[in-house]
């Protein structure tokens, strides 16, 4: 069964001032939590919010080594963002790049230093995911906040019925 939710005509560009103010709710609540978080992190850990980016998807996408590519499509940062940041953390140790033998790609690996920082990041951030969002929440907002992630997550509202006419 398809869930109701706003419906807007394809022809209606503009919100309304309803819509604008949920819109900005939610967009304020995520960047406000997500900010105590990285915060957070930042103050107990000195990685920033791409340092653990990048050393959390090496780790957990590809094992400790990913192709900068990949490592650039998993982040949707550009190639030269992510370059400028690795050298930054090439020269703190917590990565190296490696030019790949069999084509002319690049292998960025995690070294023991950022494992080691890694380590040390998961459980504050952990902590302060709990401490910001997850304990305010009932399970009812959970579910809540599963289905509409679920039914956004692709972008599109086919979900999403018409009211009837």
């Amino acid at each position: 069964m398809r869930q109701p939710c706003y419906y807007v005509p394809m022809e209606k560009n503009e919100l309304n001032k309803e819509e604008m103010r949920i819109w900005h709710m939610w967009k304020g609540s995520f960047q406000s939590i997500f900010g105590r978080v990285i915060k957070e992190m930042s103050e107990h850990t000195g990685l920033s919010e791409g340092d653990y980016g990048v050393l959390d998807r090496l780790d957990l996408l590809g094992n400790g080594s990913l192709r900068q590519q990949e490592l650039a499509d998993s982040m949707d940062w550009d190639k030269s963002r992510l370059s400028h940041h690795l050298t930054r953390m090439e020269k703190r140790r917590l990565v190296m790049r490696k030019p790949l033998d069999t084509d002319r790609g690049v292998q960025v690996v995690i070294t023991s230093a950022g494992k080691s920082a890694l380590d040390d990041a998961r459980p504050v951030v952990s902590k302060a995911i709990r401490k910001h969002f997850l304990d305010q929440l009932t399970d009812q907002d959970i579910e809540s906040i599963t289905r509409l992630a679920e039914r956004t997550k692709t972008g599109s509202s086919a979900s999403c019925e018409a009211p009837p006419t």
